[in-house]
């Protein structure tokens, strides 16, 4: 290794060791020209050769101290690099800074996955619960069939929900690639899902209600997600509804201003406690409610919080034990297709 920096070494300074030669013996011909008696070459030549040989060695002690620590790290081996010159504290600078930008990088890159691996080990254990019930179902073998397949089909309902959810979080990893955001209508959006869901409605004798005066209500949003986020507070609403007996009911709050429009839905299902609200948004939490009712999985609030911050809206939580919950979310309000991207720069 000394060798090849050696060689380095002195390609790097054949320059400036060509030029000091060239110097030296324009001099020395000068003086010679000037005072045609003076004949001495030999003197000056080594006066001159011995300081170029000095500032060589010294030179290459530095070079070669913070080289070789730059070589020995090349082939993973642990040095610590000391700069002399400037140049080497610019490159050492540099250095520190891709270091930490790596770092940086490695850390989010590791955090993510930590984060995909802990959803997939829990969603794989949603995704058992289902199939072993449908398998309990049918190992009884019930003479009345059409509660048989009533069973079958919620079972396969939660299967459903919980393999949606799972590719939502795959999908959401590359969320930025896939977003059109424009005005969307939010009460043609409202009636879609509810239109989806009626059947699950009468069934759980729950009666939803639009309160808006107005013929539409126009968002700046993503419509494909918005409407995936929506679904999620929809089905939470529904499920935990369903835990209570009787009617109940299902507001959607629309409230228009200039600048923002805001959507509250409030359903009178089993509610939470306060110091559950507070961590809704955290993945795979389900709080009181996960030990009293065994379909909540901790992942559709997490979705839609996720949902909502990629989308640049807010989404918030409010419950009360055996009232009921409310979920609000705020958009921008929307003015047309100009205006809308007008408005999403100025934000910007």
């Amino acid at each position: 290794m000394t060798k090849r920096l050696l060689v380095n070494f002195l390609k790097d300074r054949l320059l400036l060791i060509v030029f000091y030669l060239l110097n030296m013996s324009a001099i020395i011909v000068y003086f010679h020209l000037t005072e045609p008696a003076n004949t001495e070459y030999f003197y000056p030549l080594v006066v001159g050769g011995f300081l170029l040989t000095i500032y060589l060695i010294i030179d290459w002690l530095r070079y070669y101290e913070t080289n070789s620590a730059v070589s020995r790290m090349l082939i993973d081996d642990f040095a610590e690099m000391i700069a002399h010159t400037e140049e080497q504290k610019a490159f050492q600078l540099l250095l520190q800074k891709v270091n930490r930008e790596h770092k940086s990088k490695y850390y989010e890159m590791n955090e993510k996955n930590k984060e995909r691996v802990y959803f997939l080990s829990h969603w794989m254990h949603h995704l058992k619960t289902p199939v072993s019930v449908i398998e309990l179902i049918l190992n009884k073998e019930e003479k009345d069939s059409d509660r048989l397949l009533e069973k079958i089909q919620r079972e396969n309902k939660r299967l459903h929900s919980s393999l949606e959810q799972g590719l939502t979080m795959i999908r959401m990893e590359n969320v930025e690639n896939d977003l059109e955001v424009k005005s969307v209508d939010l009460l043609h959006v409202l009636r879609k899902i509810m239109n989806e869901r009626k059947r699950e409605c009468i069934y759980q004798s729950i009666f939803p209600t639009i309160e808006f005066d107005g013929e539409s209500a126009l968002i700046v949003t993503d419509s494909k997600w918005n409407e995936v986020l929506l679904e999620q507070v929809v089905s939470n609403a529904i499920k935990y509804s369903s835990f209570k007996s009787g009617n109940k009911k299902l507001l959607f709050k629309v409230e228009q201003g200039e600048t923002y429009t805001t959507l509250s839905v409030k359903d009178e299902g089993v509610g939470m406690p306060p110091y559950d609200v507070e961590r809704v948004f955290q993945p795979f939490f389900t709080g009181e409610n996960g030990r009293k009712y065994p379909n909540s999985t901790g992942i559709g609030l997490y979705l839609c919080k996720r949902i909502a911050d990629k989308l640049g809206h807010t989404i918030t939580v409010q419950s009360r034990v055996s009232v009921g919950t409310t979920v609000t979310v705020q958009w921008m309000t929307g003015k047309g297709e100009e205006k809308d991207q007008r408005k999403i720069r100025e934000r910007s």
